[in-house]
């Protein structure tokens, strides 16, 4: 797995899928040093793993399988520790940190969402030969974690699509839509998840077997077979390729804030600007006045600190506490040691809030995660 990580990163610092070698340092689309378009062989090699091989692994795996490996104690142990930890960031960040509400629910969703995509299916496979190590924890942040996000982003005044909310207007944006309709509208965002609805429809499919006593033919399964088992060695690429981009740059903290989005999305303000005040705020006293850089550092700091020390701690204890044992307890805190996902900043790019701090917390996550891992090795051995 190593190798493959490593191979990533050589691919993506001398960009051999770009034909252009990509100079040190470098973090935005520069002309001529094949930047843009290393960065468009990332995403497709990325999107191919996310879109169509990971979904056809867990549709074949979970068609084929007893509903009983599924709802487990060791699933248990999951949906318990994420849900704790998701309250005690949130928490934190609303009452210590003083954060809005916004930017509260993006510090909690670097926290506790993971990249049970490109990283966790490679780990359950490679580490356990088991796909389904990933799905209680794919299912509880794609089903829970993201919609609940989304909504609370939706109710805060975040503008969608990365758009400022107008100072000048005095009040929150306001919304035609009822509150069910908000819901109903980022429940569908996350149901139509590709690898949600591969994970899906290989439980239904399941689910009318184990009612049915009928089940697929093996061969029916086969080019599902044949093409997810290509997504453990794309997401270790991807992961390697993204260990070599340089860390994104800081944007100021705020709510709807002014940061300031390319045509890629990414973020490209300087991390020195003055934001503009959230709307609920008046424009001469804004909330991060005087404390925006040590601020987003403590954001960072959380996000990094409850992903890749305090999840795998406390579903080791829960773990322990339960009575798993050592190969469950094993795949419970492995699962819980992964890394923020990427879906974290494109939520936060989407909304405007917090982008380069979710952009910081996944790279910082993403590049302890190996220590972390061989630490769970030893801690579950």
């Amino acid at each position: 797995m190593g190798c493959i990580v490593a191979l990533g990163w050589v691919i993506q610092r001398r960009g051999l899928l770009a034909g252009h070698r990509i100079s040190r340092g470098t973090s935005q689309d520069a002309p001529g040093d094949g930047a843009a378009d290393s960065a468009g062989a990332r995403a497709i090699l990325a999107t191919l793993s996310f879109t169509i091989c990971a979904p056809a692994l867990m549709f074949s795996t979970l068609a084929g399988t007893d509903l009983a490996h599924v709802v487990s104690r060791g699933a248990a142990v999951t949906w318990a520790t994420t849900a704790a930890l998701a309250l005690f960031t949130a928490a934190v960040a609303r009452w210590v940190l003083r954060l809005p509400a916004g930017p509260t629910a993006v510090t909690t969703l670097a926290a506790v969402y993971v990249n049970g995509g490109n990283i966790g299916i490679p780990l359950a496979v490679y580490l356990f030969d088991d796909a389904l190590a990933v799905v209680p924890t794919l299912l509880f942040q794609l089903l829970v974690l993201a919609p609940l996000t989304l909504a609370v982003l939706d109710r805060s005044g975040a503008a969608p699509g990365g758009g400022p909310v107008s100072a000048s207007a005095g009040v929150r944006r306001t919304s035609a839509r009822s509150g069910w309709t908000s819901v109903v509208r980022v429940l569908l965002a996350a149901v139509r998840n590709p690898i949600t609805v591969g994970t899906l429809a290989g439980l239904l499919v399941a689910v009318v077997s184990e009612l049915t006593g009928a089940r697929l033919p093996e061969v029916a399964l086969i080019p599902f077979d044949l093409i997810g088992a290509a997504a453990p060695p794309l997401g270790l690429l991807t992961f390697g390729m993204t260990l070599a981009v340089p860390m994104p740059a800081l944007t100021p903290p705020g709510s709807g804030s002014g940061s300031q989005h390319g045509s890629d999305g990414e973020p490209t303000a300087d991390p020195d600007a003055v934001p503009t005040a959230p709307a609920s705020t008046p424009a001469s006293t804004p909330w991060w006045t005087g404390r925006d850089r040590l601020l987003v550092r403590a954001v960072v700091a959380l996000a990094v600190l409850v992903r890749n020390v305090l999840h795998p701690l406390a579903a080791w204890v829960v773990g322990n506490a339960v009575g798993l044992d050592p190969a469950a307890l094993a795949l419970v805190v492995t699962m819980a040691a992964l890394p923020t996902a990427v879906n974290v900043t494109t939520y936060a790019t989407r909304y405007g809030v917090f982008d380069g701090v979710a952009a910081r917390a996944t790279v910082w996550t993403t590049a302890l995660c190996v220590p972390v891992l061989v630490a769970v090795g030893a801690l579950t051995a």
